[in-house]
């Protein structure tokens, strides 16, 4: 009962959090997401309130299971909110709680008469199951969809950040992965007739997912800082097809000048230091546009933001690596100075483009 009561806690605590950083960041992201964690806490406190203070309270059934159709679907307005601009609701949003509203209908109906209570009491068993396993059809399509926009997200994010800590939304990513195990638990345990293990392991499986998805949410940080019509024109670019047509409408001169100016910052003022380092800031640095910069990144290094920044700072690194008076560096170190986010991302590229580890090369060279 202890564990029941830290599980309703640390729900209600994480939609607090969650709804407070909706002021700050990613806020229609964070509101539905608040709304999620609001919701599992209820599917805790309900039968609580139903068992310790009422004797027979049909809508605690209503209530919890149209609840549970609720989840899935603030889990895809959270996640569309997150990798999407403009944030706003479309009127294709409202299809998600279709699924809710006629769970609602059905239980209202079966709960209105006697001979409907009667019919609902004869065939509990059978009406959850199927109510099961429509939830679990219903969330198999959120999901299929979910990891859809993550994917493309994944894509997207390296055109407009040069560290990907923070807005790669892996967490998410990984979340989306175990949900499924859990309404499989959830499903074997609900049909099964005998007692079992299956609900603690669930529930210690949620307590978990809770803790990780907080720790995660408070590091998130903000991930557009365009104006949405920047956003859609760099996410839209394609470079087989984008490229001709605007050539066709951006000066060669213009080009050319950003281009010097972009060498010439790199090398003097050396932005790419900077971790947080994103094509709003240093476009801003070359009073140009977003989506202009990133035409020009493309086109004349055939290259994203992400992984031009990248080679500025792999090179950067390997120059310490090289500085006999920067010996005394850390591999964590020697990333943080050279603007990565962290040091697994600085070992993985180092590998990728130097084809030996930073310990290697270091070695190497001081031989």
């Amino acid at each position: 009962m202890e564990f029941y009561f830290m599980q309703i806690g640390v729900a209600l605590m994480l939609a607090f959090v969650t709804f407070s950083l909706s002021n700050r960041i990613n806020k229609s992201a964070n509101r539905y997401l608040a709304i999620l964690f609001g919701a599992i806490s209820l599917l805790f406190t309900l039968p609580l309130i139903g068992e310790y203070f009422f004797e027979e309270w049909f809508g605690v059934d209503i209530i919890l299971e149209s609840i549970k159709f609720l989840i899935p679907s603030f889990l895809y307005l959270s996640v569309y909110h997150f990798v999407n601009m403009p944030n706003h609701f479309l009127k294709k949003h409202y299809l998600l709680f279709i699924p809710f509203i006629m769970v609602v209908m059905v239980w209202m109906f079966l709960n209105s008469t006697e001979t409907n209570r009667l019919f609902l009491e004869n065939n509990y068993e059978i009406l959850d199951a199927f109510s099961i396993i429509a939830l679990f059809l219903f969330s198999a399509i959120i999901f299929y969809f979910v990891i859809m926009m993550l994917f493309k997200h994944k894509k997207n994010v390296l055109k407009l950040h040069a560290n990907k800590q923070g807005v790669s939304l892996n967490w998410l990513y990984n979340l989306i992965f175990v949900f499924p195990l859990l309404l499989i638990i959830h499903l074997v345990f609900e049909l099964s007739s005998e007692e079992n293990y299956f609900a603690y392991f669930s529930n210690l499986m949620l307590f978990i997912i809770l803790f990780y998805s907080g720790f995660h949410i408070v590091q998130q940080r903000e991930i557009f800082e365009l104006k949405p019509k920047h956003i859609q024109a760099i996410e839209s670019e394609s470079p087989q097809i984008n490229d001709i047509k605007k050539e066709e409408l951006i000066d060669k001169n213009l080009v050319l000048e950003i281009v010097n100016d972009l060498e010439k910052l790199m090398e003097e003022q050396q932005p790419f230091l900077n971790k947080n380092l994103s094509l709003s800031i240093l476009s801003n640095k070359l009073n140009t546009s977003t989506h202009i910069l990133s035409f020009v990144i493309n086109t004349n290094y055939n290259v994203n933001f992400y992984t031009y920044v990248n080679k500025f700072r792999l090179e950067y690194s390997q120059s310490l690596l090289k500085n006999p008076k920067k010996q005394h560096l850390s591999m964590e170190g020697v990333a943080y100075e050279s603007g990565f986010g962290s040091k697994s991302t600085f070992n993985t590229l180092f590998k990728k483009r130097i084809e030996m580890t930073p310990t290697q090369y270091k070695k190497s060279k001081n031989q």
